[in-house]
């Protein structure tokens, strides 16, 4: 099969400025092709839909290789396809255990008859199927990891700051590549942030995510629970001066229920700490002090990621400014989650290449040909 779907429409194309007199140039956009797409856990329904739903409409068939911890998820949205009536191999899925995902995932990438990748998931694992899509030159879409600062400036709203941060850091129990993972703030509303923020972190229940009432559920295995819990024990370990944790402590861990305390990590000036450049991804929000907007930048700045930033300040130079001095592929200003169907979502440096969602998402699974006509 060519992987074509076809019923693909055609997608919007371009017309050129004519070198010659006689020339009338454009640019039309196709189908690339078949496309396998690896996705993650941690929102299994918007990781494949973002993926599948922008290559097919862009008119390409999918395999989608699902987590080993949520599979059924895209089982069943291959058969909610085939109900809406998707043609048979338009949307298929590939589910495995953790033992042979790496099979699989070589085999797609290396398959000659795959015309493109896209993953979500961490930096290494990014970094290795782009390696493996070299060979037969793949067109390649990763969305990787992130170490996302949030910063609060003086002039910030305070309360719609700590508003924004329990969005940002909390949501999904902190599980999502774009949390804010650095908390920046200015030195002199750092007290009275912290002491907001503990309070609404105080309120959050803890439980079964289907149950009334209930905010922050557990973390996916024991090995993330063990992960974060090394991260936050190594960092207290060290007795360094002005760190100070403030937990929520609500329930007990266990092999079936890894629930990790909601908590806030105050590092204040220490910002050589190891956790300055580990991603959590759990329920704990690492806070740091800045003086200077430049300082700011530069510790938010100071990484190999750049997915997502957030910024809190009512001063509308400073918003514009600082944006476009972060080096990250996307920045929330005065917002705790900026994700949405129409906005596109991806990194700079290694937290990916491309982007999701929107008119650029759908351009991932297209390639550009150029028609010239003579008159």
């Amino acid at each position: 099969s060519s992987g074509i779907n076809a019923e693909y429409g055609g997608l919007t194309g371009e017309t050129l400025t004519p070198g010659m007199a006689h020339w009338r140039p454009v640019n039309i956009k196709q189908p690339v092709g078949p496309v396998a797409t690896i996705t993650p856990w941690n929102f299994p329904v918007a990781m494949v839909t973002r993926k599948a739903g922008a290559a097919i409409a862009a008119g390409c068939s999918v395999i989608n290789a699902p987590s080993e911890d949520t599979p059924l998820v895209s089982l069943y949205m291959a058969e909610l396809a085939i109900q809406a009536g998707f043609q048979p191999g338009l949307f298929n899925v590939i589910p495995s255990t953790i033992e042979n995902k790496q099979f699989i995932g070589k085999t797609l990438c290396e398959h000659p008859d795959i015309a493109a990748l896209s993953f979500t998931g961490s930096t290494p694992v990014g970094k290795l199927l782009s390696k493996q899509c070299a060979d037969t030159v793949k067109r390649v879409h990763l969305e990787l990891g992130g170490n996302a600062p949030l910063i609060v400036f003086e002039s910030a709203d305070i309360d719609r700051a700590v508003d924004g941060t329990m969005l940002a850091k909390f949501r999904n129990a902190g599980q999502a590549c774009n949390a804010a993972n650095r908390i920046f703030v200015h030195k002199s509303i750092y007290a009275q942030f912290v002491e907001k923020l503990a309070a609404k972190v105080a309120k959050l229940k803890m439980g079964n995510g289907l149950d009334k009432g209930v905010s922050v559920g557990p973390l996916v295995n024991t090995k993330a629970y063990k992960k974060v819990s090394s991260i936050v024990d190594n960092t207290l370990a060290l007795n360094t001066t002005n760190v100070e944790m403030i937990s929520n402590d609500q329930v007990t861990n266990t092999e079936d229920h890894p629930f990790y305390s909601p908590a806030i990590l105050s590092c204040q000036e220490n910002n050589d700490l190891p956790i300055f450049h580990e991603e959590i991804f759990g329920p704990v929000a690492v806070l740091f002090s800045f003086d200077t907007e430049a300082e700011a930048v530069e510790m938010a700045n100071n990484t190999r990621y750049g997915l997502q930033a957030y910024i809190f300040t009512r001063d509308l130079s400073q918003s514009w400014r600082v944006s476009e001095n972060l080096e990250y592929g996307m920045v929330a200003v005065n917002e705790g989650a900026i994700s949405s169907a129409n906005n596109p979502f991806g990194g700079w440096k290694e937290s990916g290449i491309g982007r999701e969602a929107g008119h650029l998402g759908i351009d991932e699974f297209t390639e550009d040909k150029l028609i010239c006509f003579g008159l």
